[in-house]
């Protein structure tokens, strides 16, 4: 259950650093407006002339933040979409694999059934042999074996379902955040 490849868990990453890093120019950006508006206000000249050469500094920090971050958001959304487009056929691979195992799940349940009906009509029968008693009880603890591990895999296959079609969404909502911060960055 929620099995990562390596190319997932890598992006993610990547997807967080960027996220930091967007949050770390959003703030900066923040400060330097303060910094340009405490400018004009000023009306010491030694004070201003300083604060000018900090605010052009933090500018110049800005604007290579802004060029760092550029590069990154395009590679991204290209990974992003080559991994939506494997997570797709994952999907409809996992949708099918969820189909056949609640069809063998369903198999094993009813085996299990027939097992327990016929242990325990065996076992109300005074006559039975004790030899077709214990091939009954052998049966039965088999297809409650083969039950739990259908019901097990089932369970897997469903919770890798549902891992694939949340990872969708979340590269979907990361690809839209990607276009809107290409506009900031590039503003």
């Amino acid at each position: 259950m929620n099995n990562r490849t390596a190319e997932e868990r890598r992006l993610k990453t990547d997807i967080h650093t960027k996220n930091a890093l967007r949050g770390e120019l959003s703030r900066s950006l923040t400060k330097l407006h303060l910094w340009q508006e405490r400018l004009h206000d000023l009306r010491n000249t030694r004070r201003s002339r300083k604060l000018t050469e900090t605010v052009a500094r933090y500018a110049e920090y800005v604007n290579d933040l802004r060029e760092y971050i550029a590069p990154i958001l395009n590679d991204l959304e290209v990974r992003i979409q080559s991994e939506m487009k494997f997570s797709e056929t994952e999907i409809t691979q996992f949708k099918a694999e969820v189909q056949e195992e609640t069809r063998e799940a369903e198999a094993a349940r009813e085996a299990f059934q027939k097992a327990r009906e016929a242990l325990d009509n065996l076992t109300k029968d005074e006559k039975a042999a004790p030899e077709q008693l214990n091939a009954a009880r052998d049966s039965y603890r088999k297809a409650f074996r083969t039950f739990k591990l259908e019901r097990r895999q089932l369970k897997e296959a469903k919770g890798e379902l549902s891992s694939e079609l949340v990872d969708r969404e979340i590269f979907k909502a990361e690809i839209k955040r990607i276009m809107v911060e290409r506009t900031f960055v590039s503003g």
